[in-house]
């Protein structure tokens, strides 16, 4: 799941994404060691495993063209989407653009489930084996390490999920003093 620019012409374009939040409400950055950020647990808002939830922000980038069928008895797991005049989406088959690096697909994933469109929900997969962006996302994995040795801190990609658990937040190294900053 990366982020990306704007679609390339072969995509519908999305519907108008929500508007950011006013800077006036919007939470204060929180700074959090790697091992905090990794302690927090997710809140299941599901805006990672649906781009319908962000309104088309979100993207999976570089589909395989299994679309990770092995990991869900067979069915495909990450389902492309197309915005549909008018609003909404719908299910779409994969295209060769999909499995491109830089693909800008627009999915929802089938393991996701919720009670009520845009309500919190849980991954079916979550305990099983599942994508690895899936894993690493936002705090899991190699990148985020290398960020932080890299470049002394590492902003979550996480601005477009005001819901999510780990918004607004910068991981730093454990001697920051940013971290107390926080507010507890």
């Amino acid at each position: 799941m990366t982020q990306r620019g704007a679609a390339p012409d072969e995509y519908p374009p999305a519907p108008s994404a929500p508007a950011p939040p006013r800077d006036d409400v919007r939470p204060a950055t929180r700074y959090l060691s790697l091992d905090e950020a990794r302690a927090i647990e997710c809140n299941g808002c599901g805006d990672c495993c649906d781009s319908r939830r962000t309104a088309g922000f979100w993207t999976w980038g570089e589909l395989p063209a299994d679309q990770y069928a092995p990991m869900n008895a067979g069915a495909p797991l990450i389902i492309p989407l197309e915005a549909i005049e008018g609003g909404g989406w719908r299910d779409r088959a994969r295209t060769e653009l999909d499995g491109a690096t830089l693909s800008m697909t627009r999915f929802r994933c089938a393991a996701f489930t919720s009670a009520v469109d845009d309500s919190a929900g849980s991954c079916g997969l979550h305990d099983r084996e599942r994508p690895a962006r899936c894993g690493e996302f936002p705090v899991g994995g190699e990148a985020i390490e290398r960020e932080l040795r890299e470049h002394g801190d590492a902003p979550l990609q996480t601005g477009a999920f005001p819901r999510c658990s780990w918004y607004a937040m910068v991981v730093v190294p454990d001697a920051d003093p940013r971290r107390a900053t926080n507010s507890r």
